[in-house]
């Protein structure tokens, strides 16, 4: 409910005046008024004022002046300009008329006899009857929203009671805008048809509040405006309050509902929290005893493994995941936050997966449902399954990279520390590569799976270094570097020279040269696979030494 220059027309003091304005300034909202007793008035006006003037201050400025006095009130966004003529001017300045014009400002032209007092006494005490309703209705509101929060109620009762107050249907979503909640699954879909933008005039609301217009599918593709309100809690768990506007607008006395709403649904969010994080560390301790063969007592494992919904007799896979970030001064609520997002994606697309956070990692035990026998099709679709995960991930978040790591697949529970082990071993061998492959299975380690057990050990992995390659190694040129990466990529080719040159963006003749050059530099011989299949791995050693 707002107080408009329309009302205030209506006014006894008014009913001779003259109105200069459109018919849209009309509803323009008079948020207090004042008295010009001063230039710089502008100075210590709030916004959204009825200004009363009589020009005297400005009696003695100029036309450009009087127009950059007129601006300066128009970019506090004035409501009106109440205006007597006096003896000094014949009629209103030519430069107020002309930035009341162009910033939409109206002009209301009094005859000299009214008094401004007799204005401000009743438009002030509009404006306050209109706070004090304001005050009661927001009291009466918050202890309704504080009673539910008492008595503990579900985020629907919550939800429900907020759609009763304002008459238009109410959605939770998490940050994947997955529904939560709703009072009516038709609004659950909508396509977004403008960008969100902040409300302006709720600066002094606890949560900030975002307006666009949606199209709704399931309503005919009717385009309404949407109010979205980001609630977040402690560890920055964040949920959606999403209103549709589909049977009326929105009042100043709705938002004082829908921000006690989001308050009782941040407590519900923190209680969740609280209950999750005991629930957490209970199911962390039957994950870290399965996960190191910790199974002392058949029975008890068996009845802790039930309370956590994992089926002792199922097949699993475990998978490690952890995020690299491309700047080194990550903020812990970005790191948390991150994290929580990457949760966030595995629970979409893995429901019976049981997941552990520990240490900057996320481990996954992944069920096997397929039935097979065929490990490699299981493995292909935990692969396939990754690969939504991973690319939902990175759609969202642009500073950081998944790596992860697949252990081979458990077929009983007794197999879970090795695939773990074997899960950890890949994660850190793709942590090595400087060839990062998100999505990676210990089978496929290859030779890495030999060169991990002595990657801090320097010394040791030079002896697997052949001699030919060491020749390459200490040829001191400012163009080593360049022959290094031509012969790796030769090889990758299967020392197929054209392919070589396209991948490399190089002439074919200058590929055959450096192959020539490093022939002449190493003594190597191309023909002999077994001193190309050493050189190989001597060059996936340089690449962890290099890592190392």
């Amino acid at each position: 409910m707002h107080y408009t220059v329309k009302e205030l027309l209506t006014l006894d003091e008014f009913r001779e005046a003259e109105y200069i304005g459109t018919k849209q300034s009309l509803a323009k909202n008079i948020k207090g008024i004042t008295v010009i007793d001063s230039p710089d008035i502008s100075l210590w006006l709030n916004g959204g004022e009825s200004i009363l003037t009589s020009f005297f201050p400005v009696k003695d400025l100029n036309e450009e002046e009087i127009k950059d006095w007129m601006h300066e009130l128009a970019d506090k966004k004035i409501s009106a300009l109440i205006v007597k003529i006096p003896k000094e001017f014949d009629s209103i300045p030519k430069p107020v008329r002309e930035v009341c014009r162009e910033r939409n400002i109206p002009i209301i032209s009094l005859p000299t006899a009214i008094p401004f007092i007799d204005i401000i006494y009743k438009v002030t005490r509009k404006i306050f009857n209109q706070d004090v309703e304001k005050l009661e209705y927001f009291r009466e509101i918050h202890h309704r929203f504080t009673e539910l929060s008492i008595q503990n109620v579900s985020d629907e009762v919550i939800i429900e009671t907020l759609e009763s107050l304002i008459g238009n249907p109410v959605t939770i979503y998490n940050e994947l805008f997955k529904v939560i909640a709703t009072t009516d699954k038709e609004v659950e879909l909508f396509y977004e048809s403008h960008k969100f933008q902040e409300e302006k005039n709720t600066k002094n609301t606890i949560f900030p509040i975002y307006r666009r217009f949606v199209i709704y599918p399931k309503l005919q593709d009717r385009e309404c405006e949407q109010i979205m309100i980001p609630v977040t809690s402690v560890n920055q768990t964040k949920v959606m309050l999403v209103i549709s506007a589909i049977h009326s607008g929105f009042s100043d006395f709705d938002f004082i509902a829908i921000e006690n709403a989001a308050t009782a649904l941040s407590l519900n969010l923190a209680k969740k929290i609280a209950i999750s994080e005991v629930e957490k560390k209970y199911k962390n301790e039957i994950i870290d005893d399965l996960l190191s063969g910790d199974i002392r007592d058949e029975d008890d494992i068996a009845e802790r493994a039930d309370n956590i919904k994992f089926d002792l007799n199922s097949r699993s896979a475990v998978v490690v995941f952890t995020l690299k970030f491309k700047s080194k001064k990550v903020t812990s609520e970005i790191r948390e936050r991150y994290y929580n997002i990457l949760n966030n994606n595995i629970d979409y697309y893995l429901k019976n997966a049981i997941v552990r956070e520990r240490f900057n990692q996320v481990i996954v035990i992944w069920p096997v449902h397929s039935g097979q026998s065929n490990k490699k099709k299981e493995m292909d679709t935990i692969k396939r399954t990754l690969g939504y995960v991973i690319n939902k991930f990175e759609s969202t978040v642009r500073d950081a990279k998944v790596y992860t790591g697949i252990g081979s697949i458990a077929d009983t529970v007794h197999d879970l520390p090795k695939s773990h082990k074997e899960a950890q071993e890949v994660l850190d061998v793709n942590e090595m590569s400087y060839q990062h492959n998100p999505i990676l299975s210990f089978e496929e380690l290859g030779i890495y799976r030999l060169l991990y057990q002595f990657k801090h050990d320097n010394n040791r992995l030079k002896e697997f270094i052949p001699a030919s390659l060491g020749r390459l190694l200490d040829y001191n040129k400012t163009n080593r570097e360049q022959l290094i990466e031509t012969l790796e990529m030769y090889l990758q080719c299967q020392q197929n020279v054209s392919r070589s040159a396209d991948r490399l963006y190089v002439h074919y003749k200058t590929v055959s040269y450096r192959l020539d050059k490093i022939k002449e530099i190493t003594q190597m011989d191309y023909d002999d696979a077994n001193e190309m299949l050493s050189v190989q791995v001597g060059l996936k050693i340089l690449e962890i030494m290099r890592k190392e």
